[in-house]
C-alpha cells in the first residue's frame, strides 16, 4: 500500500503505455494533442512560491459558488494530463491498488455518525471531482463525467480482529472508475468512543496537496454540522474540469517548455549508479518492495546556507542530496526527481484534484566546485525548471527517451520538501490523530521527504528493500546531515574537502 502523500512516477506509466502497445493509448494522446488549437496567449513567468497569480498567467473562468449547479462544460470533457496518466495506469497496470491514496483518522470521543456523513457529503457536493467517473466516450477515448450529488454511503463496521489488516484490505479494494465514485469511506468502530475513519481515494482525483485540503475541510465541516452551522470554507470560483480544459489549450507554451527540457536533459546518465547490497533485478518494476524509516536532522545548517548564498531551502537540500548521491555513486552528473504542485492560478488552490507534476532536476558536480559555486549552479537550474514546470512530465520522458536510445527512466532518486507544515486537525468533542500509513512498496531506489518543524527537519526515507539494507540507507542519511553541517561551516570549501564522517557529530536518532 502506498503512502497517502506520495505521487506515482510518470516513468512507470510510460512503461504501461509501452506494454499496452503503441496503438490505442499512444494514438489517443497524439491525435488529441494534434487537434488542440494553439493558445492565443503564452504562459509567462511562473511564480516561485506562495500566493498571487503568476505574472501573465492565463486565468481560469469564474464559474460561481461551490453549491451552484455546474455548467455544461463542467459536467463532462477530456481528461487532464494527470488524469490521463492514472487512467492508463488503472487500465493496463496489474498493481492498480498502488494508485490508491488511503487516509485514516483515529477518532476518540463522542462521535456523531450523522454529522460525519453530512461532512463527507459537503465535500462531494463542493468538489465535483469527487463525483467524477471515467467512462469511454463515443469516440473510443476516456472522458470525465461529473454526476449529480447523491447521499453519501458511510459503511459502519465493528473492528473485529486486526484493525490495520482491515484498513489495508479497505485500501486495496479495487475501483471501477467507469461507474464508481473515486472516493470510498468506511468507519471502523473499536468501542463507543474509539473509531477509525478510513477514506480511500484513487490517485486520479487527488495528490498530497488535495489530501490536506480534504482533511481540513472534512474536520471543519464536521464541527459546523455538530453546531448546526453552515461550514465556513473558502469560496470556489472554479472546478477541476476548468483546469483540465485550460491544460488542453496549452499546446504552444507546452511545446516551448518541452524544448527546454529536451536540451537540459540531453545525455543524462542511464542510472543513478548507487552501490547496492543486492543485484538490481533485470525486469522493469513500476513498484518495488519498500520500507520507510524516519528521523530528524538539525535545520540550522541548511538555513545558514540559504542566508549566506541567496538560495532557498529546497535548493540547499537538493545540492546536498545530489552531492551525497554523486559521491556514493562516483558520478558528477546526478538527476533527482521532485514534485511541484502545478497549480498555475489561485482559483485552483482550494480545489481537490490531481494537479501534481514532476521535474527532473539535473545537478552538475564536475570540476570540484565549492559549496557556494554548486549552490549557484543549482539555483540557476532550479529557477529555469520552475519557469518550465507546466508541461506534463510524461511528455518530457517520451521526448528525452527518444534522444537516449529509448530509455525512459530519468531518475531513481526522489526529493520532496513540504514547505508548509500541516495545520492541526480539530473536530468538535473529539481527539483527532492522522494514523500513519505502512509503506510496503515504493517507486524509486531512494526517496527523501523533508518537513521543516521548528529547529529540525523531519525526514522520512523510503527505500527499495530489494536493493538496500537498512544499515546502508541510515549511513547515507547520516552523510547527508553531516554534509549540510560541514558545508554551512565553510561554503567556500570544495566538495572534495567536505568531510562526511560522523565521529564528531551527534548520531541521528531513528524512529
Amino acid at each position: 500500500m502506498t503512502s497517502g502523500g506520495s505521487d506515482a512516477t510518470p516513468e512507470a506509466l510510460i512503461f504501461v503505455r509501452q506494454k499496452a502497445g503503441a496503438s490505442g493509448e499512444e494514438r489517443m494522446t497524439r491525435s488529441r494533442l494534434d487537434a488542440i488549437s494553439p493558445a492565443k496567449r503564452a504562459l509567462l513567468a511562473k511564480r516561485l512560491a506562495g500566493g498571487g497569480r503568476r505574472p501573465g498567467a492565463i486565468g481560469l473562468p469564474v464559474v460561481g459558488a461551490e453549491f451552484l449547479p455546474l455548467s455544461a462544460d463542467q459536467r463532462s470533457g477530456p481528461l487532464s494530463f494527470p488524469e490521463e496518466r492514472f487512467w492508463i495506469a488503472y487500465t493496463f497496470e496489474d498493481q492498480s491498488s498502488a494508485y490508491h491514496v488511503p487516509v485514516t483518522l483515529y477518532l476518540r470521543g463522542a462521535l456523531s455518525v450523522p454529522a460525519l456523513t453530512e461532512a463527507l457529503r459537503t465535500l462531494t457536493v463542493r468538489h465535483s471531482i469527487l463525483r467524477t467517473r471515467y467512462p469511454i466516450g463515443p469516440e473510443g477515448e476516456p472522458i470525465a463525467v461529473v454526476s449529480d450529488p447523491e447521499p453519501v454511503d458511510l459503511p459502519c463496521r465493528d473492528a473485529e480482529g486486526d484493525v490495520w489488516e482491515l484498513l489495508d484490505r479497505a485500501a486495496a479494494a479495487p475501483f471501477d472508475l467507469e461507474v464508481d465514485a473515486p472516493i470510498r469511506p468506511v468507519l471502523l468502530k473499536v468501542s463507543d468512543d474509539e473509531h477509525y475513519l478510513h477514506v480511500t481515494l484513487h490517485h486520479i482525483v487527488t495528490d498530497a496537496w488535495s489530501t490536506n485540503i480534504l482533511l481540513q475541510e472534512l474536520t471543519t465541516a464536521y464541527t459546523a454540522h455538530i453546531r448546526g452551522e453552515r461550514p465556513r470554507l473558502p469560496e470556489l470560483t472554479a472546478q477541476y474540469r476548468d483546469h483540465a480544459h485550460w491544460q488542453r489549450t496549452q499546446a504552444e507554451p507546452f511545446a516551448r517548455q518541452l524544448a527546454y527540457w529536451q536540451e537540459t536533459l540531453d545525455g543524462v546518465p542511464r542510472d543513478l549508479g548507487l552501490p547496492t547490497d543486492r543485484p538490481r533485478p533485470t525486469e522493469h518494476r513500476p513498484l518495488v518492495p519498500g520500507r520507510c524509516i524516519t528521523t530528524a536532522i538539525p535545520a540550522d545548517p541548511a538555513l545558514q546556507l540559504t542566508r549566506r548564498t541567496g538560495t532557498t531551502l529546497f535548493m540547499v537540500l537538493l545540492a546536498a542530496y545530489s552531492s551525497v548521491l554523486g559521491r556514493r555513486a562516483g558520478r558528477q552528473d546526478v538527476v533527482v526527481g521532485t514534485p511541484v504542485a502545478s497549480r498555475p492560478d489561485p482559483a485552483v488552490d482550494p480545489l481537490i484534484g490531481c494537479f501534481i507534476n514532476t521535474l527532473a532536476m539535473r545537478t552538475d558536480l564536475s570540476g570540484d566546485p565549492t559549496v557556494a559555486e554548486l549552490l549557484s549552479r543549482v539555483r540557476e537550474r532550479t529557477l529555469h525548471a520552475y519557469e518550465n514546470q507546466d508541461v506534463p512530465f510524461q511528455q518530457v520522458v517520451e521526448r528525452v527517451g527518444e534522444r537516449t536510445d529509448g530509455r525512459k527512466a530519468l531518475f531513481q532518486a526522489w526529493l520532496a520538501l513540504q514547505n508548509v507544515p500541516d495545520a492541526p486537525l480539530e473536530m468538535a468533542d473529539l481527539e483527532v490523530e492522522e494514523a500513519a500509513d505502512v509503506i510496503e512498496a515504493t517507486k524509486f531506489d531512494l526517496t527523501f521527504h523533508l518537513l521543516p518543524a521548528g529547529n529540525r527537519l523531519e525526514l522520512r526515507v523510503e527505500y527499495d528493500t530489494s536493493l538496500f539494507d537498512e544499515e546502508r540507507v541510515r549511513g547515507l542519511v547520516q552523510e547527508f546531515s553531516t554534509f549540510l553541517t560541514a558545508a554551512a561551516a565553510d561554503p567556500d570549501r570544495r566538495l572534495s574537502e567536505i568531510a562526511t564522517h560522523t565521529s564528531d557529530l551527534e548520531v541521528l536518532q531513528w524512529r
